[in-house]
């Protein structure tokens, strides 16, 4: 699916998910921010889907490496 995505987009794969991860990073903070001013609800939500997005990223990343591994020995 990361493949085809950034095929569509035009980019690497490694800099789509580098996006994904300060998208992670933003929506981790802002939902911290709204937890601190009072948005309890809201706030945990967004940050959940921070989380989400977070590991998203790090299975994917963790996937790209390992097929660039096995490009470099194969067995």
């Amino acid at each position: 699916m990361v493949e085809r995505l950034a095929a569509r987009l035009g980019i690497s794969q490694m800099r789509l998910l580098i996006g994904g991860w300060v998208l992670a990073a933003v929506l981790l903070l802002a939902g911290l921010v709204l937890v601190l001013r009072g948005s309890t609800i809201v706030g945990a939500v967004v940050f959940f889907l921070g989380v989400v997005a977070s590991m998203t990223v790090a299975v994917n990343l963790l996937r790209l490496r390992a097929g660039e591994h096995a490009l470099e020995r194969p067995e």
